[in-house]
């Protein structure tokens, strides 16, 4: 299916048939019920026809791609559009599926589905996961997960252990890492596990969302990898204190097992959220950017990311992130550490 030249006949079936391997039936994913219950979500400004940006050159380029009607007011996610999007960012990027697809490779794709307005959308890893499958990769080895079963499914995702509904495996790490012993290492000075879905892939994709986080700053590719872990909850400060998740998130993605089989970072900015998160914010702190971002470097992918969150704070009178004391600083220190670190 070509990405900007396509009939109405055409567009219809690619909604129907990627809406159906994401998981929803027939149509697009349901909206999750505590969000269609917060009203309408505000407009980010997004444009009405697709267009795609590029920012940076090398591996640090980030292509942004964005579409008004891929996200409706009520949060419902038009799939075929998102997959158009995907398929003109990755055009974009230069870096075919087939990149990474391969019949034995094992791919891991690993997704933000926290309580929030803003998350990893079905629509999009249903997407990435069937753009694999369609290169060649084996349904059985491309895993879309995050850290437990129940939050994949409040936010919309349909669990398939073996990949024989969806064309492609979706479940949790308390899923598939039940027993002992799981792989160890230190990270912010604390001893933490590393999920099997991690180091039994040999690809990772990170595709994570777009929002504020009352600590570290931004929630974005970075702070994603900590639903890599068991023991998470030990990388986080106390939160009266402000001490934030530092040098924790820095040190995650210096870890061999992550930045060894990291190969594209996304960030689902379909919705943002700007202050309040991670958690459910207020709705007028949601908004819909209508968009899609790739890069081979996560640094480079986040500090666009921050870009984004910081000009909504702006639009709406709200000091920049750096500057806020409520309920605590959260400075964004963790994405120039980071960088030092991965070089």
């Amino acid at each position: 299916m070509s990405p900007i030249n396509i009939g109405r006949r055409e567009f219809c079936a690619g909604l129907s048939s990627l809406a159906l391997v994401a998981g929803c039936g027939g149509g697009c994913q349901g909206v999750p019920a505590d969000r269609a219950a917060s009203g309408p979500i505000p407009d980010g400004d997004a444009p009405a026809a697709l267009t795609t940006t590029v920012y940076g050159s090398g591996r640090a380029r980030v292509v942004e791609v964005r579409w008004g009607s891929a996200v409706a007011p009520d949060g419902q996610v038009n799939a075929a559009r998102v997959e158009l999007m995907l398929q003109a960012a990755m055009e974009k990027l230069e870096s075919p599926w087939s990149t990474w697809a391969g019949a034995t490779r094992r791919i891991s794709i690993k997704v933000n589905s926290i309580t929030s307005q803003a998350f990893t959308h079905p629509e999009l890893a249903g997407a990435v996961a069937v753009g694999l499958v369609g290169a060649g990769a084996d349904p059985a080895r491309v895993t879309v997960w995050d850290r437990d079963t129940e939050s994949l499914r409040r936010r919309g995702f349909t669990i398939d252990k073996t990949g024989k509904t969806l064309g492609y495996r979706c479940l949790g790490t308390d899923a598939g890492d039940s027993s002992e012993p799981r792989k160890s290492a230190v990270v912010g000075g604390s001893k933490v596990y590393l999920s099997r879905l991690l180091t039994e892939a040999d690809v990772l994709f990170n595709v994570a969302a777009l929002k504020d986080h009352s600590m570290a700053g931004v929630t974005l590719t970075l702070k994603n990898n900590m639903g890599m872990i068991w023991g998470a909850d030990q990388l986080h400060g106390n939160v009266n204190l402000g001490s934030g998740v530092e040098p924790g998130i820095s040190d995650l993605a210096a870890l061999p097992d992550i930045r060894g089989r990291l190969q594209l970072a996304m960030l689902d900015a379909l919705v943002g959220v700007c202050e309040g998160g991670p958690g459910p914010a207020d709705p007028n702190h949601t908004f819909r950017h209508a968009g899609i971002l790739l890069s081979l470097d996560p640094v480079a992918l986040d500090r666009r990311g921050l870009a984004i969150i910081e000009a909504r704070r702006e639009v709406l009178g709200l000091d920049p992130i750096g500057k806020r004391t409520q309920p605590n600083p959260s400075p964004t220190i963790h994405i120039e550490n980071a960088a030092g670190k991965l070089g």
